[in-house]
């Protein structure tokens, strides 16, 4: 999985992203590992339905950037740092995706959500924070343009 990730990026994104890694070389492994085990849990709840610009996709992205704030501590116990570091991982993906710019901005959105909910799931468990973030989910908002998105500051939201 991970190494069709690789495979679409081109040299420029390649190098991108192993500057990031470079600058922050403590969370290479972990952003690795969370990744890895977002998209598990997102097919198992979800089945391949997170690949599109919907509920489980609102989903899938809460999730990511948890997962990332979650094992990042593990190997650095600097919150805010942990924080930092998933919102520029996260946003970086973003630049490089082929969405379009409403699509873009939703997932923006709900990774910048996914860390503000992290507050509330800091200290619970992985069931306890898949629980939480599919019923945030269930509850996301359609929004149909990305002006919609600065009325919705705390809430998930998707497109279809």
């Amino acid at each position: 999985m991970l190494w069709q990730i690789f495979k679409k990026l081109d040299f420029r994104q390649l190098f991108g992203l192993f500057y990031m890694f470079l600058k922050n070389p403590l969370y290479a492994f972990p952003t690795i590992f969370a990744t890895k085990r977002c998209m598990n849990i997102a097919y198992k709840e979800y089945g391949s339905r997170h690949h599109l610009s919907n509920k489980a996709n609102a989903f899938r992205h809460a999730l990511w950037v948890t997962l990332i704030i979650k094992k990042c501590l593990k190997w650095r116990n600097n919150e805010e740092m942990a924080k930092a570091w998933a919102k520029e991982f996260t946003d970086w993906h973003e630049k490089f995706s082929p969405n379009k710019a409403l699509a873009k901005a939703m997932d923006l959105h709900n990774n910048r959500v996914g860390i503000l909910y992290f507050e509330s799931i800091k200290n619970k468990n992985e069931a306890e924070i898949v629980s939480f973030l599919k019923q945030k989910a269930s509850e996301a908002i359609k929004i149909s343009t990305v002006k919609n998105l600065e009325q919705l500051e705390n809430n998930l939201v998707y497109i279809e």
